[in-house]
């Protein structure tokens, strides 16, 4: 398997940018905006870092991918607003993620081989919920997924008690890692996710059954099989 540059959760960050001089394949796992201030990193840093990620993409379409997390999700359509949105920054996010030259840059999940990279991860029972809806949707679970955003968004802001939400499980953009603990098997046993969304410590990578959690913000280099912290 060729190898592959994997950045978690951005949030206006700047450990991302050696990515910048990557010449390999890479893949962002979501959540380029909406900083913590107790970072000390602004909605205007996190704009300046998106605008660059999407010029990266814009160069190098084919071995750039830019998936969506929660926190772009409300920027797609304020009706699902969580935690530090911000009204100052809506329409700036929402023109990068809609405008027409720049709306297709950004997807739901990428697959390659049995991995599946994904903001937040599958639960089997959010999958179990939506699996009628995917089949028609296509012959392959990338396909599924990334036609069903196009489709019904509102699918993608389903949110467990572990996120404060009303629903059972979590959708692929809000799923808590909590979750795999306490699941009795993955939607796809032979299926290895690699996630971001739930933070960890900083030199950690999280093995939970056929989870990878690795928001630790590092980059990672998944590399014969295995994922490694670039530090």
């Amino acid at each position: 398997m060729r190898e592959i540059l994997i950045v978690p959760d951005v949030h206006g960050r700047k450990f991302w940018e050696p990515a910048l001089d990557y010449k390999g394949e890479i893949i962002f796992l979501g959540d380029y905006v909406d900083p913590y201030p107790s970072e000390g990193f602004t909605q205007a840093n996190a704009l300046y870092a998106l605008s660059k990620i999407v010029e990266l993409k814009q160069q190098n379409p084919d071995r750039v991918t830019l998936l969506i997390g929660n926190h772009e999700l409300h920027y797609y359509n304020r009706d699902f607003k969580a935690s530090r949105f911000s009204e100052e920054y809506y329409a700036k996010y929402h023109a990068i993620l809609t405008g027409k030259t720049t709306a297709g840059l950004f997807q739901v999940c990428r697959q390659i081989d049995n991995y599946l990279f994904i903001h937040a991860g599958i639960t089997k029972g959010w999958y179990d919920r939506h699996d009628g809806e995917l089949q028609a949707l296509g012959d392959n679970l990338e396909t599924q997924l990334n036609r069903l955003f196009l489709q019904n968004q509102e699918a993608f802001f389903e949110i467990s008690g572990e996120r404060g939400g009303w629903h059972r499980h979590g959708s692929p953009l809000w799923a808590d890692a909590s979750e795999y603990v306490y699941e009795q098997e993955p939607f796809d046993k032979n299926m290895i996710q690699i996630i971001g969304h739930t933070q960890i410590y900083p030199k950690e990578i999280l093995v939970l059954k056929n989870i990878r959690l690795i928001d630790n913000r590092n980059l990672h280099l998944l590399k014969n099989g295995k994922i490694e912290n670039c530090v």
